[in-house]
């Protein structure tokens, strides 16, 4: 098992976050990255989708984003008994998935990127959520871009759906302890998930292609208590995964406006996912009418965050011991293949994560 680092016991950690001006408070710069621990680095952001070839055309041909296997192959069907036992599928059920790699989202150039990985399911009953930035238990992904006006303008020709009111980006507060200046725009991808694009100034440093607009990537999750919510994270995730909360809620006109919120307040928590430079970003709102979401993990437009780790046999305890179980109905991880074993649980805001580690199975 890798021994944890404590270094990040160091590390002030935040995201895109609200300012703290007068406050004082030195901030470490976006590019900082966190060393593994249990969790050895970000595995995805899964999505549950209606089509695939819809997601594959958003986010590689307009997003560009990676994507493993040719662009025009053929993605059928199909299923197996370790997956369907693994996400608690009804037995007549198929389905498809194709992987998205995230430029920037490595600890060294050349590293393993983190994804968004996209299933289709077919044969069993699934609803659409079209989830509001501040409903209980959703979520939206965050990516970062060299050139923010040049992916809108592509994004528009498509016709694309935006959240942010007035259809344009929108300069709001940053906190990085630095200089930086960012611009944001939100969107919605072809199931409806909300995706927030940034551009900062100057570019931050990045292990991202030269060449690739995309250089780095966020999970931003809507909480309905954050001290209850990082709590849970730090003791699942383990000690190298420390939160930076805000001290207060706040009311920022533009950042109302880049997630279409009137009138809510909300704080921050953020920390880095161990192994990497993405960081996990939770926010708490007030003020405002809130949903609880409550979905099925094949509902279409829902989402997941997939934790690689070093044991699953220390992951389990502090399952148990935060009161979550697994999907699977054997209440432990599955084998999904040879040496991979995994588990799927929903956690106290009803947002899914996923544990996976690689172990030779029993004999």
């Amino acid at each position: 098992m890798l021994k944890r680092s404590t270094l990040t016991k160091t590390l002030l950690l935040t995201s895109l976050l609200l300012p703290l001006a007068g406050q004082g408070q030195a901030l470490p710069p976006l590019e900082v990255s966190a060393p593994a621990g249990d969790v050895l680095r970000p595995g995805h952001l899964g999505r549950q989708t209606g089509d695939i070839e819809q997601i594959v055309h958003f986010y590689y041909d307009l997003l560009g984003t990676g994507l493993r296997g040719e662009r025009d192959e053929p993605r059928p069907f199909w299923t197996s008994p370790g997956l369907i036992e693994f996400a608690n599928t009804p037995q007549q059920a198929d389905f498809r998935a194709v992987i998205l790699h995230l430029p920037g989202t490595t600890a060294e150039a050349g590293g393993v990127e983190m994804t968004v990985e996209a299933i289709e399911f077919r044969n069993m009953e699934r609803h659409q959520y079209v989830q509001n930035l501040d409903d209980i238990g959703g979520s939206h992904l965050v990516l970062l871009v060299r050139n923010l006006d040049s992916a809108v303008s592509k994004l528009k020709e498509e016709g694309v759906r935006i959240v942010t009111e007035g259809e344009e980006p929108v300069a709001v507060p940053l906190m990085y302890g630095d200089n930086r200046t960012k611009r944001a725009i939100i969107v919605r991808d072809p199931d409806g998930y909300p995706v927030e694009l940034v551009e900062l100034t100057p570019t931050p440093a990045t292990t991202a292609p030269a060449d690739s607009n995309l250089i780095g990537a966020r999970i931003s999750v809507t909480v309905e208590d954050l001290a209850a919510s990082t709590k849970l994270y730090e003791d699942l995730v383990g000690s190298d995964m420390k939160f930076w909360t805000s001290p207060d809620f706040v009311k920022d006109e533009a950042y109302n406006t880049l997630r279409a919120t009137p009138n809510a307040e909300y704080r921050y928590a953020s920390a880095l996912i161990p192994g990497s430079p993405v960081y996990l970003e939770f926010v708490q709102y007030r003020g405002v009418e809130q949903r609880n979401i409550d979905p099925i993990l094949q509902d279409i437009g829902t989402a997941h965050a997939l934790f690689m780790v070093d044991d699953m046999d220390v992951m389990m305890p502090r399952l148990a011991a935060a009161g979550m179980s697994t999907l699977s109905p054997t209440g432990g991880p599955v084998f999904i293949g040879p040496t991979t074993h995994a588990l799927f649980s929903k956690e106290l805001n009803n947002f899914f994560i996923e544990f996976m580690a690689s172990t030779a199975a029993a004999e």
